[in-house]
């Protein structure tokens, strides 16, 4: 067993460091290619990977597929389309050690979400730990510095569109929860949603096309498409369910904690990025905020995001 629970640990941890390298491959991307045409290539070449494995499963259940085809389109426009599309643009304004202390917070928005729903409502002492993570997340976010939400000068595209995207996602988990799916293969599933997204995705890189310079990644870039479409887009995913088979979810949930410090290490590494001690003391207040909140909930794990 306690094998089992530390396995979980390791292969939830993995997760959230591959998409702590998606938040930092965007970042050092979208200064030369735009968002859009990121996302649609990662998820495109990320179809090419699945479709193998994932359209034979699909053909054998679709059934299911097409009593369920509206509901399924629209996970796949909030989670592929929208939360991943977001999170790119997202980094043309704002940094990854602050991406990462958002996303941080998405097992809280999840909670938030379901309980708007008519799911479980967060107790008293839940929503004490939830503000305590929310406090950590805008101390990384303003480093300390609380003048900076009342200056004219500062921009806050780049936050708005991570709230966005993490709401998206929220209610991405919280409309897959409820959608009964018992039995239905996850590369199967997976391999929709990433083909159904390519689709949605595509009038965003129509207007890259029509807009910007460079519409077409580059040769020098395809290692990058390369590494998005399978780190954070298909091994963190086995990873992340494998986790879950072999522990309670609230074990790899916590392990979403852990999104803010792998950015930061990542970015000082290759981004040459200097994290201040204030930023430091903003991401273990989330970390702890978050965890505790997710312990608190252990009997009703609230379910963290499968897939990014």
């Amino acid at each position: 067993m306690r094998h089992s629970v530390l396995l979980a640990a390791l292969l939830g941890a993995t997760s959230s460091l591959f998409w702590a390298g998606n938040a930092i491959v965007g970042k050092v991307v979208v200064a030369t290619l735009p968002a859009f045409t990121l996302s649609q290539f990662r998820w495109a070449l990320a179809f090419v990977l699945l479709a193998p494995f994932g359209l034979p499963r699909i053909y054998r259940q679709w059934h299911w597929y097409r009593q369920h085809l509206p509901r399924l389109s629209l996970l796949a426009l909030l989670s592929v389309g929208f939360y991943n599309t977001l999170q790119y643009w997202a980094l043309e304004y704002t940094e990854p050690v602050k991406v990462g202390a958002m996303l941080a917070l998405m097992p809280l928005s999840i909670a938030v979400v379901s309980g708007f729903l008519g799911g479980r409502k967060l107790s008293g002492l839940e929503w004490l730990t939830s503000i305590v993570a929310v406090f950590g997340a805008v101390v990384v976010v303003s480093n300390g510095q609380w003048s900076v939400f009342f200056s004219q000068q500062r921009g806050w595209l780049g936050e708005l569109l991570m709230v966005c995207a993490v709401s998206s996602w929220a209610f991405y988990s919280v409309l897959l929860k409820r959608l009964p799916h018992a039995g239905i293969e996850p590369i199967g599933l997976l391999t929709f949603f990433v083909g159904v997204g390519c689709v949605l995705i595509l009038p965003f890189w129509l207007y890259d096309v029509r807009h910007e310079a460079i519409f077409v990644p580059p040769p020098e870039l395809w290692w990058s498409i390369a590494f998005v479409a399978i780190f954070p887009s298909i091994l963190s995913f086995m990873c992340w369910n494998k986790a879950v088979s072999l522990a309670d979810p609230t074990i790899a949930g916590l392990m979403v904690t852990t999104a803010p410090l792998f950015n930061a290490m990542l970015s000082m590494a290759f981004l040459n990025a200097h994290i201040s001690l204030t930023q430091w003391s903003g991401i273990a207040i989330v970390i702890v905020g978050v965890a505790s909140t997710l312990l608190l909930s252990r009997r009703q794990p609230v379910p963290p995001p499968v897939l990014v």
